[in-house]
């Protein structure tokens, strides 16, 4: 890729029905963040278990994250949200798909970036264009996001656990400038759920979103101790859609090298059943549905997300 900025199609069917965007975290970067041994997943693995799609890598400009104070930009999680809505609606009139479901899949603190989209198109923020992408999502996918604190920790240490990890400078101007500071973080979080619940809930299936929350399992070395970054309790939201564990640390957590690694089933699985809607074959009694280009058995539960077996 000749940037690291931007939109880049991975995988485009000509029967595509859905567009999956990913979402990498601050500090990490589009290719990097969903790379294992050389195989990228959404590229590589992906589309043959979801092949009736339009695949996208979303990069941000991270600058602001720098090690070096000096080189910070004003870019925020605000900006951010505006900028990835922007250039996907964009893409999304070129090739006059703009009516197309849209599925968001998010690591780490980019799952903040995706929650802050929702957001902004729910109050009217950003204009027609984040308008025009958030009415059209039917699935959320968050991978190891810190929306919440915890009894061991608040939110904030999460986030900053989440940064420290990859070598960011966690002063508080940092947080303030990246707009992830206590302060705007429980304004986020206190926004999101009404906006995700007001939309699971809609009487109309088109507008309807299904969301799913995975956490890590696995501790990370950080400073003196081994922790995990982020914490099952803050990487949920109760009542807010399916959540499941994934046995990796919280940079793994996102990377799948084959179709059999620990989480990757289980993140196809959530795909899947964003396009199962009320008025689908499925609730009509068929047991084998066509979705997006693959057959799934519904009565043998072949898309179910929380039987993870997990062992510790």
């Amino acid at each position: 890729m000749s940037t690291p900025y931007g939109l880049h199609e991975v995988h485009a069917s000509m029967n595509a029905k859905l567009d999956i965007v990913f979402l990498h975290g601050l500090r990490g970067d589009c290719v990097g963040t969903w790379t294992k041994d050389g195989v990228l997943w959404p590229r590589d693995l992906l589309p043959k278990d979801v092949p009736d799609s339009r695949i996208f890598l979303f990069g941000y400009d991270t600058g602001i994250t720098h090690r070096d104070q000096s080189q910070v930009t004003q870019s925020e999680i605000h900006s951010d949200a505006n900028d990835f809505c922007a250039k996907l609606a964009a893409e999304r009139s070129r090739s006059n798909t703009e009516s197309r479901p849209i599925v968001m899949i998010s690591h780490s603190l980019g799952g903040l970036v995706a929650a802050q989209a929702l957001v902004h198109g729910a109050l009217g923020h950003g204009g027609s264009t984040t308008t025009s992408i958030t009415k059209n999502i039917r699935g959320m996918i968050f991978l190891g996001t810190p929306f919440r604190g915890s009894k061991s920790a608040r939110t904030g240490e999460m986030v900053r656990r989440a940064l420290q990890i990859i070598g960011v400078n966690t002063q508080e101007h940092t947080l303030k400038l990246l707009g992830v500071d206590s302060e705007r973080l429980d304004e986020l979080t206190r926004a999101f759920p009404e906006v995700l619940n007001k939309r699971r809930s809609s009487p109309d299936d088109s507008d309807k979103i299904e969301a799913f929350f995975f956490y890590e399992t696995l501790k990370m070395s950080l400073g003196f101790s081994n922790v995990l970054i982020v914490d099952p309790e803050s990487a949920q939201l109760p009542g807010c859609g399916d959540s499941a564990p994934i046995r990796a640390n919280h940079i793994d957590i996102c990377k799948f090298k084959t179709d059999k690694d620990e989480g990757y089933g289980i993140v196809v699985a959530a795909i899947r059943k964003t396009m199962i809607s009320n008025n689908s074959a499925a609730s009509k009694g068929t047991k084998i549905i066509n979705i997006l280009g693959r057959a799934v058995n519904v009565a043998a539960d072949d898309i179910h997300i929380g039987s993870q077996t997990v062992n510790f």
